[in-house]
């Protein structure tokens, strides 16, 4: 009987192919699923290191900027009185934590707009900034100061009275 059945399958029986899939990888991968190593290079492309030439490059020497002023008096060189003004961010920052937070903050956003008015070169605009920040750090210094002596004035006349 199994000699028959192995002569059916080898003269008429046709063969089939049958071919497992995974369910899980029949569509797109989910996003929180590693990358596939086969795409590496895809994800990692690999960086071109030039080789250093066998000769450097020849030395061309630059000029030198010219210091002299060549306009109206007063454009020369910077001088003390034209440095560009103080931006008062660590006082900011020290009178914010340590004396009064609102106005710390007023003066640590004046700071930082000092900052921001130089980096754009409008000096103008950097110099009045950086005299509300000015104000604004001593105003809240003095402020700080005032309300911590009158809390212990506050605290001695209310344990010694």
């Amino acid at each position: 009987m199994e000699e028959a059945g192995r002569m059916e399958a080898g003269v008429g029986a046709e063969r089939r192919v049958v071919a497992v899939s995974n369910a899980a990888f029949e569509e797109d991968p989910p996003p929180y699923s590693p990358p596939d190593p086969k795409s590496a290079e895809l994800l990692f492309p690999v960086v071109f290191h030039p080789q250093p030439h066998p000769h450097p490059p020849p030395f061309i020497p630059q000029p030198l900027p010219c210091t002299a002023s060549v306009g109206p008096p007063g454009t020369g060189p910077p001088t003390a009185a034209q440095q560009p003004p103080k931006d008062y961010l660590v006082e900011s920052v020290l009178v914010t934590l340590f004396c009064c937070l609102l106005t710390g903050l007023a003066a640590l956003l004046y700071s930082h707009e000092t900052r921001a008015a130089l980096g754009r070169g409008d000096v103008a605009q950097a110099q009045a900034a950086s005299k509300k920040a000015q104000s604004l750090v001593l105003f809240s210094l003095i402020l700080g100061l005032f309300v911590s002596f009158s809390w212990v004035v506050y605290v001695l006349v209310a344990l010694y009275w």
